[in-house]
């Protein structure tokens, strides 16, 4: 079963040149839609030169979780990225550090949550997405359960559990260390284990990553399962300079 949409993030997009070869990209992988950090430099902009190349444009963001920072965040994607034609927003709420500015896995932040979220959807067309993504097994018991998984939840359209299975470990730098089980299959199945107890029925999405380590045989088994589950939407995570041709071909024949 082909994917009828397939979207493209990225991280870092602040020169032309990065602009323009993550537009090579998407163009080569046929992706209908890409999704760029809201701490880009090219925003507003790049969206009236995404949508002349056919695609949709998401944006998303690990938002801080102070009041002053997450709403100022919301207030951005309200009144300079929406009125620019967003087409969506998928907010990342997670937790690296106890107690940092961006730490949502702490006790009443439900009311934070749901301010951010209506400050963006009441700002928005009826056409626009807004979803939730974070950390494969984050929803389980013992992972992260002080994040407002039901605040965001309530208000999402989709639910983008991020079920990489080899990364580049921040810690060590070791290249394409296998997580979450080491394959697509393991990695879909650890976040559908974890997500959709707290789902409250919406759409899961399994995600894809970290895309410049995986293997284009690895890219088709995550096609391949997807389709077992009948998503026709795939997201891959995320451009930079070292995403193999192999791997943007991959994608393509998805």
């Amino acid at each position: 079963m082909a994917l009828k949409r397939k979207v493209l993030w990225i991280v870092i997009m602040n020169k032309d040149s990065v602009e323009t070869l993550f537009a090579k990209h998407a163009l080569a992988m046929d992706a209908t839609a890409v999704c760029i950090r809201t701490s880009s430099t090219r925003f507003p902009d790049t969206i009236k030169r995404f949508h002349d190349l056919g695609m949709k444009v998401y944006a998303w963001r690990w938002p801080p979780s102070t009041k002053s920072g997450a709403m100022k965040e919301a207030n951005n994607v309200a009144d300079n990225l929406i009125t620019a034609g967003l087409d969506g927003y998928i907010v990342d709420p997670e937790s690296d550090k106890a107690g940092a500015a961006n730490d949502w896995n702490q006790d009443g932040l439900g009311e934070l949550a749901t301010s951010f979220c209506k400050t963006i959807l009441d700002a928005a067309p009826r056409s626009f997405v807004f979803g939730t993504t974070s950390g494969c097994a984050y929803p389980a018991p013992k992972q992260k359960p002080k994040i407002p998984w039901d605040q965001f939840f309530t208000a999402s359209d989709f639910l983008y559990p991020q079920c990489y299975w080899r990364w580049t470990n921040p810690t060590t730098g070791q290249v394409g260390q296998k997580i979450n089980g080491g394959t697509p299959d393991e990695a879909i199945a650890k976040g559908i284990t974890a997500w959709k107890p707290k789902s409250l029925g919406k759409p899961i999405v399994p995600m894809a990553g970290e895309i410049d380590v995986v293997k284009d045989d690895e890219i088709k088994a995550y096609g391949a399962a997807l389709a077992k589950m009948g998503v026709t939407e795939g997201h891959f995570y995320a451009d930079n300079a070292d995403v193999p041709v192999a791997n943007l071909a991959a994608m393509k024949a998805l």
